[in-house]
């Protein structure tokens, strides 16, 4: 049986410079490309929390989208993830900057932020 791995990313504080990096970005683990199929939407912020709404309903994800959500992703086969990330900077958070985040969770790194 495929064991279906879902990570997901509600995204509510913004990216600062310094103390929150170590929040914001993966550990060094995690911080790569994703050798799998990477499925990448960008969308207008208000747009992302629909989407993020709809992911997540859709791998059984136990997580709500809120107002400030700048992107979401879910793990969706061994070598497939889906990510949703802002079209354009919102709250400080520039779409690159939340792709790698989102692109961490797809690496394994967990929704809770360990190192």
């Amino acid at each position: 049986m495929l064991r279906l791995a879902i990570v997901a990313l509600l995204i509510s504080t913004p990216v600062f410079a310094g103390k929150r990096d170590a929040e914001w970005n993966p550990p060094v683990r995690f911080d790569h490309q994703y050798s799998g199929k990477l499925t990448v939407r960008y969308l207008p912020q208000k747009q992302v929390v629909a989407a993020c709404e709809k992911l997540f309903a859709a791998y059984k994800i136990a997580a709500k989208p809120s107002f400030t959500q700048r992107g979401c992703s879910a793990v969706t086969g061994k070598t497939s993830c889906t990510v949703i990330v802002i079209d354009k900077t919102f709250g400080l958070a520039t779409p690159k900057a939340v792709l790698r985040h989102e692109i961490g969770h797809c690496n394994g790194w967990s929704a809770s932020h360990p190192d």
